[in-house]
Parts: C-alpha cells; structure tokens; sequence
C-alpha cells in the first residue's frame, strides 16, 4: 500500500458509521421507515467505542453528518441549480460542503460520547451501577446539544416518530427533543447489551442481565410512561376534535404553479405569465365554491400572487390587484393568499387577508390584513450583510433581500357561524412552521387555527416535501391547534391537533382541499406554558451531570 494512502486511513469513514447514516435516513420522510429509529445509531455507537482519541471520534462525526446529510438532503442539490441558478457541478459540489456539517451536534457530541462510552465499557465507570443514570446525561446532553446548535431544517431524531400515534403525543410536554432523548436511550441500551453479549465468556446470559439489566428496566419505564401518557392525551384530544366548539368550511387551492411560472409571472419575463398565473387560481376557486360544501374561505399559498398587493407600480400591477378584489367582492368570500408587500424601499414575503366586507374591529379599509414574514430563509430570502455589501447582493441577485415583519400575529376570520362570526388565526408562511416557540407565540396571542402557506416547488418532487410536512406536524401537537397548510405544488394538508396529517394532496398536480377544520376548545400544554423549554435543560443537566462525573473520577 503505498504510503500516502496508509496516511489517509485514519480519516476513512468507518462502514458502522455509513450503515448509521442510511439508517437514519430511511427512519425519516420519504421513506419512513420508523421503528429503525430504535436502532439507528448503534452502529455509531460501536464506530465511536472503537475510536482512540479526540481526533478520530470527531471524524467519525463529521462522517456521520457527511453521509446522514447528503443522502438526506440530496435536494439541496436541487434547490442551489434551480433557485441559485448555479451549474450542477457548482450545485453537487455545494451539496458535499453543506453534508459535512449539516448535522452538527454529530460532530460536537462525538468526542465526548466516545470518551464515555470507552470509560464504561472498559469498567471504568466512576460510580458503579450508573449505567441508566450515565445513559440518561448521554441523552440528555445529545439532544441539548441537537437542540443548541444551527441548523438550517431545525430536525432532530425525534421527528421520525410523526407517524408513532400515541408516542408524538409528549411532545405537547418537551417537543421533539423529548422523543430524541427515548430515541437515544433505546440506543444505547440496544449498544450496551449487544457489548455485553460479545464481552460474555460463558454461555449463561446471567452475566449480561447483571450488566444491562437496571438499565434496561429503567428505559422500558420511562417508554411505558410516554405510551400511558401519549394514549391518555391521544384519547382526550381525539375526544375534542369529535365534538368542537365549532367547524370552519376552507378550501385550499393548489394550482401546481412552479418556480419558473411563478418567477416569469413575478419579473414579467414571459408575457401573460402574471394573468395566467392568477386565471388558473380563479378556475379552481370557482371550481371550489361550487362544491358541497361550499366554503366559507379560500386559501391560496405562499407567493401565489405575482407581485405586490395594493403597492402597484404600474397599471398592469393595478390591474391584478382590482381583478382579485372584484372577485373576492362579487364571489361574497374571504380569500387569504400569499404575496409580497411593499413598505418604503423594502419588500416583504406577505400573507394577506382579504374580505368582501369590513371585519369588525380592522383599521382603515377594515377588509384587509397584512402578516410579513419574520423568520427569513438563509441564502433565500436574505444573506447576511448584503444590505450594507453591494457586492453581495452582484454575487447572487436571485436571493431574495426581504424584510423581516414583526413576529407572531393573530388575525380575525370571518365565518358563516353566527354563533362565532369570526376565528383568530396564526399565519405562518413557510419556514417559520420549523420552529415551535413562533407558533406558540402565536397561539399565546389567542391563535385558534394556523394558517400556514407554504412553497416547497424549489427543493424538488421528492425528499423535501415530505420531511417538511413531517416536521411542521409536530407545532399541532404542541400547541394542540388544528392546521392548514396551503402549497404551490405539494404536499397541502389539513393537521389535526393529534398530529394526524388527513387531506393531504399529491405532488405536482392542482388539488383542490374542501376540507372542515374542527375548533376545538382550547387545551393547555407544558409547551405553551413553558415555550421550547426542554433543550435547554437537557442541554445544562446532561453537560453539567457528564461534568460531575468526569471530575469525580478523576479525584
């Protein structure tokens, strides 16, 4: 062999480590292969008791972020040659450097969990009979960490568990890292008997029930406890939903307008595309009204109007806002879309709301509501320092500079009710549904309903869709508020404050979704009452636990 490949050894991938990453990946959305959640990260866990010195188990980190990243988010790919309008070399090259820190707290934890897991296996432990309390500060501190560190989709391990009906439901307690935490306990505890049964020198099993068994009494607690619990919730919220306070007729319209449709309709680019683009909403909308029910509402998705919304530059843009008004007058409707805003020199990603009549309460026109989004997609919707770097904004003058609007908000909807003529609802456009402390902001301000448009045509048919769908399920649960999620191209859905995604429209085709959202009576959770509190804690009790531990060993 020769010698500058023997000195590239040691930053080879370990085979565990890969095995890791494919199965991690294929317990997520598109895939959903669930229950190898329970055993994903063993391999790893090997990969790492093997690894000697810091310098190794962080590799084996980095390779773990490497391969769970680039077989997972593949579409990022996509997304940099078709939004950045880079080469496919440029693109795949940019999908490399992304995987390599995609999932950082891979690569941060690794060091110290290497260090553990060797101390324990070697019967090293500081304090004997530990085990579960050691494995339970590993958990603790990786989901901490999980929860502390960037990331650009916000995900961790236990969103795999979207479809695990009664199990989701704690996370109204803690979130998905709540379940990351049982994630990892099964794990470990799945690494430590099988390190057991290998170290074993007789054929008796006692030895090993001896070794793992407090451990594994205690992690099949702590499971009997989150299923007694998530079958208790499940029942009492499914209760709810079968007997609402009331119920509001709302059809969405998914009119499968792709990125350069809606592109050519918003730069003019191709002639007619703008009025193509807004004859194709008004076909299906009219298509909607005629239905059984018929709705009370019609909901359009993110940047479905082309262009800005009552800041018309031109008579063209007039044109288009007067069109949608006179529909919305003539058709008796409320009709809630997305589109841009115009305040001063700077524009918004904005939903509006738009009724035929004045809503008790608005200012000015009082039939028009305006939300500009507040959490900006990166190197998207904005790239920092652009602002101020004009250079910036020469490099990649297809990234959006957007403004970013004020945070949760709380809008009046009128109804065809007259026991409840109107409905607070939370919009949320998009990116903004990863991250759970908006939505419950949101909800604190009164929200009954979230209304959430979103555009996911840029990422591609296959990959991003569904994990994104999967994640934004999860701020139901914790706020236990029913969801509508309205798309350009897929995948829209109605979520059910249990988390159950019903309604939900193919990929790549118009759909139109008549659904009936239940409203239930308001249910309060640690969630809402405490906001996105268990990272964290998870994050102080495990480091300083670990800490203690390490130092006492040391005396």
């Amino acid at each position: 062999m020769p010698a500058w490949l023997k000195r590239l050894r040691p930053l080879a991938p370990d085979p565990l480590t890969v095995l890791s990453g494919v199965l991690i990946v294929l317990s997520f959305p598109p895939y959903g292969i669930y229950p190898l959640i329970w055993v994903c990260l063993v391999p790893w866990l090997f990969a790492l008791g093997r690894a000697r010195g810091f310098r190794q188990a962080f590799l084996q980190g980095v390779w773990l972020s490497f391969f769970m990243s680039v077989l997972g988010f593949h579409w990022v790919a996509y997304v940099l040659h078709e939004y950045g309008q880079i080469p496919w070399a440029a693109a795949i090259l940019g999908l490399l450097l992304f995987s390599l820190a995609g999932q950082p707290q891979f690569l941060c934890f690794a060091p110290a969990l290497s260090y553990f897991l060797r101390k324990r296996e070697g019967h090293e432990a500081p304090v004997k009979g530990a085990a579960l309390g050691l494995g339970l500060l590993l958990a603790l501190a990786y989901a901490g960490t999980d929860w502390v560190l960037p990331k650009l989709w916000v995900d961790t391990l236990g969103h795999s568990l979207y479809r695990a009906r009664n199990l989701r439901q704690i996370a109204d307690l803690g979130g998905a890292h709540l379940l990351t935490v049982l994630v990892f306990l099964v794990n470990d505890l799945a690494y430590r008997i099988l390190t057991a049964l290998r170290a074993r020198k007789e054929p008796s099993l006692w030895p090993v029930a001896q070794a793992v068994g407090p451990q594994a009494a205690g992690t099949a607690l702590l499971l009997a406890c989150s299923w007694l619990y998530g079958h208790h919730r499940l029942a009492e919220i499914e209760a709810l939903e079968a007997e609402p306070r009331t119920r509001i007729q709302t059809a969405v319209i998914q009119a499968n307008i792709g990125d350069f449709d809606k592109v050519a309709a918003e730069t003019g680019t191709i002639r007619g595309a703008a009025e193509r683009v807004l004859s194709t909403f008004f076909s299906l909308s009219d298509q909607a009204l005629s239905q059984t029910p018929k709705p009370d509402a019609l909901i359009w998705p993110e940047t479905s109007y082309p262009g800005t919304f009552r800041t018309p530059q031109e008579a063209s843009e007039l044109y288009r806002d007067q069109q949608v008004e006179r529909f919305v007058r003539e058709r008796g409707v409320p009709l809630y879309f997305g589109g841009y805003d115009r305040m001063g020199r700077k524009d918004f990603n904005a939903f509006f709301f738009l009724s035929p009549k004045p809503v008790p309460g608005l200012a000015g026109d009082g039939d028009l509501q305006i939300y500009r989004k507040s959490i900006l997609l990166l190197f998207g919707e904005y790239i920092p320092g652009a602002e101020s770097i004009q250079a910036l904004k020469d490099a990649f003058p297809q990234v959006g500079n957007f403004g970013r609007g004020p945070g949760p908000s709380v809008f009046a909807l009128p109804t065809a009710s007259k026991q409840v003529p109107t409905v607070r609802a939370g919009p949320v456009i998009c990116y903004e549904a990863l991250f759970p402390d908006f939505v419950i902001g949101a909800a604190r301000k009164g929200a009954e309903l979230i209304l959430n448009v979103t555009n996911d045509s840029w990422f591609g048919p296959y990959g991003e869709p569904q994990l994104h769908l999967a994640l934004t399920a999860f701020r139901s649960i914790e706020t236990r508020l029913p969801q509508l999620r309205a798309t350009n191209t897929g995948i829209s859905a109605l979520i059910l404050p249990n988390g159950d995604i019903t309604h939900s429209s193919p990929i790549g085709a118009p759909q139109i979704l008549n659904v009936s959202i239940p409203l239930v009576s308001r249910t309060q959770t640690l969630m809402l009452a405490w906001g996105d509190w268990f990272g964290r804690i998870a994050l102080f009790i495990g480091f300083l636990g670990l800490f203690l531990i390490a130092r006492r060993r040391q005396a």
